[in-house]
């Protein structure tokens, strides 16, 4: 157990997504830990004490990326002295760097963008990209533990960023647990995430378009907003479905689960994808999903187990997935009951700091 330590942790206090991840450490490790909280989520409180062992500190910039923010980070390395330094997103240059400087024994930075998918998004990487990933990855390889959400986001560190087999770890996201449950099965069919080539949105229209033939009452809901929409709009008209799939916006984080009960089951079509959250969401409401075999998906989902898995960007097989748990509420009903035991099994955040332990406990 890590005990007696001084950790800092950067991301931003907020009970949103992955941000939860983080507090839900900062708190664990408290009891036995100092714990500096370097907060980017602007309040105005530029020093917040949690509990006695607790702080959250607020950065100075809109974002952690500025000279203000790199004398901020040197200023509190430089006082406290951590022994640990846990990293996310716009934070990960300037800690990585200034707790290397100052030989941080140990480094962690999390990985959550994949260049993979990026490409499925504007098909090639320019210039600007190609000087980011050659920038991160020359800071991505000062750290002593990179945490790869699935198998593909390890592969897409080690080729695009090359940082080395044995400093990146499969880390799997987690979520809080809640007493949200599917409903049943329906004629509703979900999506849930950005409107962008990536996630596939385009193969679930072709596969419904077949499978609302045969289903005339089922319904597929789009919710989230992208740079395709109006391109996924227009499909839907030419398709002649406009009755019958909805776009309903964003939806607020407070609202995700309650849209995740209220669907048969829920698809994500990605071309490429990381840990989808929404997957892991599902799980957790025992909503079914059905996803592609790309990215990370397959970390996530077995085929006929906790849900169904269908050859990437192939709608007819996408469509025959959906017509099967149609016509099979039994073997819906089992699919839905495994998915909530494998989200108890793998990925609630009760067991998040004992797997970040693990983690933390190999080669230090």
């Amino acid at each position: 157990m890590i005990s007696n330590k001084t950790i800092f942790i950067a991301h931003s206090w907020s009970d949103v997504s992955l941000n939860l991840q983080s507090k839900a450490l900062a708190l664990a490790f408290s009891e036995n830990n100092k714990v500096f909280f370097l907060n980017a989520k602007k309040t105005g409180n530029a020093v917040v004490n949690i509990n006695e062992k607790l702080v959250v500190l607020e950065w100075p910039g809109k974002r952690p990326v500025g000279w203000k923010d790199f004398w901020f980070a040197v200023k509190q390395v430089r006082r406290h002295k951590p022994d640990i330094i846990i990293t996310n997103f716009a934070a990960n240059d300037i800690m990585l760097f200034v707790s290397w400087i100052f030989r941080v024994k140990t480094r962690v930075a999390y990985f959550h963008t994949m260049v993979q998918q990026h490409i499925e998004d504007y098909h090639a990487i320019d210039i600007r990209q190609r000087i980011n990933i050659f920038r991160k990855g020359f800071v991505f390889r000062m750290a002593t533990h990179m945490l790869a959400s699935s198998v593909a986001a390890k592969k897409d560190l080690m080729h695009y960023y090359k940082v080395r087999d044995s400093n990146v770890y499969v880390f799997p996201n987690a979520l809080p647990d809640t007493n949200a449950r599917n409903k049943g099965a329906n004629n509703k069919i979900g999506f849930l995430g950005r409107l962008d080539r990536s996630k596939g949105v385009d193969i679930l229209i072709a596969a419904f378009k077949k499978l609302s033939e045969k289903f005339t009452n089922a319904e597929l809901i789009i919710v989230g907003k992208g740079k395709d929409e109006q391109v996924l709009r227009k499909k839907v008209q030419e398709l002649d479905l406009k009755d019958k799939v909805l776009f309903k916006g964003s939806v607020a984080y407070a609202g995700v689960l309650d849209f995740l009960v209220s669907l048969n089951f829920l698809v994500v079509p990605s071309r490429m994808d990381n840990l989808p959250t929404v997957a892991l969401e599902a799980l957790s409401a025992g909503t079914p999903v059905v996803g592609s075999n790309a990215g990370g998906i397959p970390d996530i989902i077995e085929d006929g187990y906790n849900g169904l898995l269908f050859e990437n960007e192939n709608s007819d097989i996408l469509s025959e997935k959906m017509d099967w748990l149609f016509q099979n509420t039994e073997e819906r009903n089992r699919i839905s009951a495994n998915a909530r035991k494998s989200f108890e099994a793998k990925y609630r955040m009760n067991e998040l700091p004992a797997r970040f332990e693990m983690i933390i406990e190999k080669n230090t």
